[in-house]
Parts: structure tokens; sequence; C-alpha cells
């Protein structure tokens, strides 16, 4: 019975050496391993580090900073000439002359535009015009013997008339005697018979009253023309203005006599604003305002197109962002935390490849690059351009 008693101790004792013996050599050998391993393993927790922050998107970002803007407001529209004139014809006959009534023939001031066939007419007016002249003539001694006095300024208006040009004025008479004798004698009726068929001539040929271009020709010399139908179409020189188009949620910031910058690709010069539209076109939602031209802009023709820049009054408080940042009224920015955040955005005026905003709060960081597959809440790092 001992002796199996002590059996059993002594192995029992062997059991823990050998269990002791196996632990040591586990735990010799881990530490070992450890020792051998450890840059491996501090480079393998580097790496997941690494890609981690791989993982973490740049984004550009622009810092908001608001201040007291003046918008410039980007348009376009067409010179409009406040003079376009129709020229129609006041009597009937054939068109004459070694000029051209074509479109795009500029004139002078005093320049015949057309002229209408006037031969009968002429010659029935020379006709007057020469009975009136044998009628004065045969009175003549008449005057001189009752009215000495006058005499020599009713010669004188005799030697002046000529066929060649328009009749004088008939001289004043000084005294009723006399202007009865004139009245009498029927030198006032023929006097002024003439003059009708002068101011009828006057309408055989058309000339400008001032500088300007044929805008449009209805007909071409050597053709026949009616009384009241329309010949040319002309426009003024330098009578132009220019219709331009806005935003109903621009036209607030302009003003009557706001500055106005316009080009036609090879020229710039100025304008100012004269006048705004009182409705909203229903197609384009778009109101005119009105530029008048304070060059002497001779480069300028009606129908003409121009790009202009408007400025508008000074805004309080605003920032401009690129309008690319703007999707559906609303832009990512990029909170405290480094998360991506969208928020709504009140644009109130479009500036070129910008918009004017005027509810972001400062030093907020709006996300400048377009943004796809990108929820919010995503962490980002944020690069500041």
């Amino acid at each position: 019975m001992k002796i199996r008693k002590l059996l059993i101790i002594i192995v029992s004792i062997i059991i823990l050496l050998m269990f002791g013996l196996v632990s040591y050599v586990s735990y010799d050998m881990g530490i070992s391993y450890g020792e051998q391993h450890a840059e491996e393993i501090r480079s393998s927790r580097t790496t997941d580090s690494l890609v981690y922050e791989e993982m973490i998107k740049s984004v550009s970002v622009i810092k908001v900073n608001n201040s007291d803007l003046q918008s410039e407001i980007s348009s376009s529209g067409r010179v409009v000439s406040l003079n376009n004139i129709n020229i129609s014809s006041e009597v009937s006959g054939k068109l004459e002359g070694n000029f051209s009534i074509k479109k795009g023939t500029k004139f002078r001031k005093g320049d015949v535009l057309f002229r209408v066939k006037n031969t009968d007419i002429k010659l029935l007016a020379d006709a007057k015009k020469s009975n009136f002249m044998n009628l004065l003539s045969s009175n003549l001694a008449d005057i001189k013997l009752d009215f000495p006095e006058e005499y020599t300024k009713w010669d004188e208006f005799f030697n002046s008339i000529s066929f060649n040009s328009p009749i004088g004025d008939l001289p004043e008479t000084s005294t009723s005697k006399e202007k009865n004798f004139i009245i009498s004698r029927g030198i006032m009726s023929e006097y002024l018979s003439i003059k009708s068929d002068e101011e009828k001539l006057k309408k055989y040929t058309i000339r400008s009253t001032f500088d300007g271009v044929i805008s449009r020709s209805y007909t071409d010399i050597g053709s026949n023309v009616n009384m009241g139908s329309p010949v040319i179409d002309v426009i003024r020189n330098g009578n132009m203005e220019v219709e331009l188009t806005v935003n109903t949620s621009e036209i607030d910031f302009i003003k009557l006599g706001s500055k106005v910058t316009l080009m036609d690709g090879s020229h710039t010069f100025d304008g100012s604003i004269i006048r705004k539209g009182n409705f909203v076109n229903k197609n384009t939602q778009n109101i005119s305002v009105f530029v008048s031209i304070n060059d002497d802009a001779d480069f300028l023709y009606d129908g003409m197109y121009l790009d202009a820049k408007i400025s508008s009054i000074i805004i309080n408080n605003v920032c401009k962002i690129p309008r690319s940042c703007v999707l559906d009224k609303q832009v990512f920015i990029v909170n405290t935390e480094n998360k991506l955040e969208r928020i709504n955005v009140n644009i109130i005026s479009n500036q070129g490849n910008n918009v004017i905003v005027d509810n972001i709060i400062n030093n907020t960081m709006v996300v400048s690059e377009s943004l796809i597959n990108t929820k919010a809440g995503t962490i980002v790092k944020p690069i500041i351009k």
C-alpha cells in the first residue's frame, strides 16, 4: 500500500516537471519568435495604418471669406436702332439716277436717296414760271410809274427768277395800295401757283436729313413706284441702343445709370442703363434692360450681337464660389469632424463661372471639385486651394 502511494507521488512529480519544462520551452520559443519577427509585426501594423489613411479621400476646398462685393452680371443682346425709318414715295413714276439704293449703301446728310422721274411736271412748272415772268414784266412799267419807290425791289425780284432754281420770296408790299395792285394784276395768285408746283417737285427728289445707311431696299433704279409704296428703310448713324436680357433674380441689383461694358469680339466700349423692362418673357423668364452707348461707335450695326457685363449695386456680407460647386442649389462642405455635409445655398447673382451666395458662414470649407459616388458623412481630408 505504501509502495503504491509512493509510485503515485513519483509519477505526479514527473508529470509536473514535464509540464513545467514544456511551458518553459514554449515561453522561450515565443520570446524568441517575437524578437525575431518584431520588425515584421511593427511593419504590418504601420502598413495597416497607411492603408486606412489612403482610404480617406482628399478633396479640394475653398475657405469662405464673406465681404461686400459689387457683382458683375453677364448678359448679351442686340443693337437696336432708334431711327429705323421707312421711306415711301409720295408720287408715282419711274425711279431714275446713277446712285445705288441697295441695302448697305451709306449716305451723308443732304445726299439724294432716290429720285422719281419728273420731266412732265417740271415742264409744266417751267411753263408757269415763264408765264409769270411775262406777267411781271408787263407790270413793271406800271409799278415804276405808280410806285417809283418800290420799283427797284420788283425789278431785282424779276431778274432773280431762274428756271434752274426755286423762285425767291415775293417782295413785301409797303402799302395797301401796292398790295391791291399786286393782287388785282394776278401776280400774287400766279406766284403761289408756282410755289405749289415747286413743293410738288420736291416730292420727286428725296434727300437725307442725316447721316445713315440703307437697311432695306424694296425696289431698284429703273423700276416704277406708286404713290405711298415703300422704297427703302434707312437707319440713322449713332442713334442706337442695346437691348440686354437678365434673369429675374438679378433685376433688383441693376439700377438706372449702372455702368455697362459692351464687347463685340473686336471692340470694347462703355454704356449705361437707361431703362428697365416692365414685363417678363414667358418663355425665358428674363427681363430686358436697355443700354445707351456712350462712345461714338460707328462700327455698330442694327441687329448686331454683343456680350455685356453690367456693374450691379454693392451686395453686403456675401461670398463668391465656383459655379461648379453647386448642384441643385446645394454644395458639399467639410465640417469640424472632417466629414462631408450637404447644405442648401441661396444664390443671389451669377457672375461668369462663379455665383454669389449670401448664406454660408465665414471660414466654412466648401468643396470646390465634383464628387462622384460620394455621400454625406464620408470622412475626407480637406486640401485648401
